[in-house]
């Protein structure tokens, strides 16, 4: 009975496994038959796409035929009248034929040369894009670090006052040590008896603009597309470094 019991369970897990093995094949042919339907589908969305598009020259061709055949029967009762005139008529033809040609042609030409500025323009857009968020991070890092030396030196400052209430001497000696620093900070003492010192970051402002002249004609550009004066600067051709310069004093020195 046990051995009879255990080729029964045998014999039912090899027929699950084979069921499952059908099921497994029939899930993978449902996934074939979804797939080759999808294919089908988009091989008919195709050929009805041929089909419209062989539809329009096929209209095309006829309406260009019926104008063929219309300047044929033109050219035909021209004939009957005069050969003189015939031969003219002819040259006129052929004339306008080869203006539609060169008509097209130089359309074609014009789109194409189109195309390309728009090309152009789209990378120097990109490029001036990549230009200004490269100074934007540049400006970004140096804020900080002007930040860090303006804290750092507001700090050196109030370990000199300390905690004594009578500043004079003591001015003498911050106004000392600011002079010999390259970013000197400026004191004034407001009526309440506190103190206030400012005067780098202005200094770094006043130095930028007046050394402009000395900055990069990268640098310069990026000063314009930073004040929005970039399709100005766009409107130059080929410009060197001394158009750039009279531009940066037209738009950013007048405006800014």
């Amino acid at each position: 009975m046990r051995a009879e019991a255990g080729m029964a369970q045998k014999e039912k897990s090899e027929m699950q496994r084979l069921a499952m093995e059908r099921l497994t094949q029939i899930e993978r042919a449902e996934r074939r038959i979804e797939s080759l339907g999808r294919e089908k589908d988009n091989l008919e969305a195709e050929l009805q796409r041929v089909r419209d598009s062989e539809k329009d020259a096929l209209t095309r061709a006829v309406k260009l035929e019926g104008k063929v055949q219309q300047r044929e029967k033109d050219l035909e009762a021209l004939l009957d009248k005069d050969k003189t005139h015939r031969r003219n008529s002819a040259q006129i033809l052929e004339q306008l034929l080869e203006t539609e040609r060169e008509a097209h042609a130089q359309a074609n030409n014009r789109a194409e040369a189109l195309s390309l500025q728009l090309q152009s323009a789209q990378a120097k857009i990109d490029s001036l894009h990549q230009e200004l968020t490269k100074f934007r991070l540049n400006e970004t890092a140096f804020d900080g670090k002007l930040n860090t030396v303006s804290h750092g030196k507001r700090m050196r400052v109030d370990d000199d006052f300390g905690d004594d209430m009578d500043v004079s001497p003591r001015i003498a000696k911050v106004t000392k040590r600011t002079r010999s620093t390259s970013s000197p900070l400026k004191y004034t003492q407001p009526e309440d008896g506190g103190s206030i010192f400012e005067g780098a970051e202005e200094n770094l402002s006043q130095r930028s603009e007046e050394d402009y002249r000395k900055f990069t004609v990268q640098k310069l550009k990026q000063e314009l597309t930073k004040h929005n004066y970039g399709d100005q600067l766009l409107r130059l051709k080929n410009p060197n470094k001394k158009d750039i310069i009279a531009l940066y004093e037209k738009c950013v020195l007048q405006k800014s």
